[in-house]
């Protein structure tokens, strides 16, 4: 089997981003500075001589069109996209849509820390994702994902891209924050602490005899 490098993206930046929202299953459009960003970076690859075999994103708009406008400019705009519902952000349930900084004060006072700074602190230090564990537990609609449902689902994408593209030598596959974080932990739970990385930064990831490995994490390019 020849090795399968995959070229993890996260989507550009957004509205919701911008103000500071949460938006998991939800979505909101990419802004101009995303648009502009995803087309760079799509640039920046065609001037490497970087070519991809396979593209996957989630099924989420932002990281479509994010995809979608990087293969463009990449000079690979006929190259199909997979769309995998398993790529997606981790839902929030009934805080969808939240200011970040208001549930992370919810969340603090619920679970007996100080502050909002106190509470992101120890989440992003923990051993496991104690965000959403505490999300799940305030939801009031008992939707939003805990740690074992959300890496579950992250691990049988991973998984997903690996069986389906056993003679690819490189893919791209652009997704989530969250996403990407529990992705990189799954392999190396050294790899980063429980944050997202940057929009539009590139972590870099080799399957080889049965076996995933980190080659870089957020990159910028």
């Amino acid at each position: 089997m020849t090795d399968l490098e995959v070229y993890l993206v996260r989507h550009g930046k957004t509205v919701f981003n911008t103000l500071g929202r949460l938006q998991g299953w939800s979505d909101s459009p990419l802004t101009e500075e995303g648009r502009t960003a995803a087309a760079d970076f799509g640039a920046k690859l065609a001037r490497r001589g970087i070519e991809f075999d396979a593209a996957f994103s989630s099924t989420a708009p932002r990281a479509a069109a994010t995809a979608r406008l990087l293969l463009k400019h990449a000079g690979q705009a006929a190259l199909p996209l997979v769309e995998l519902a398993d790529l997606r952000e981790c839902c929030f349930g009934g805080f969808e849509g939240e200011h970040a900084q208001t549930l992370y004060r919810l969340l603090a006072g619920r679970n007996g820390f100080a502050d909002a700074d106190a509470f992101q602190t120890a989440f992003r230090r923990a051993d496991r994702f104690m965000l959403l564990d505490a999300v799940a537990q305030a939801d009031p609609l008992h939707l939003a994902e805990n740690h074992e449902r959300f890496t579950a689902r992250t691990a049988a994408a991973l998984k997903q891209i690996a069986l389906a593209e056993q003679n690819c030598r490189r893919v791209l596959a652009v997704a989530h924050g969250m996403t990407i974080t529990a992705v990189l932990k799954s392999i190396d739970p050294a790899a980063t602490e429980y944050r997202s990385v940057p929009n539009l930064s590139l972590s870099r990831l080799r399957f080889s005899d049965g076996l995933w490995r980190i080659e870089s994490v957020g990159e910028v390019l």
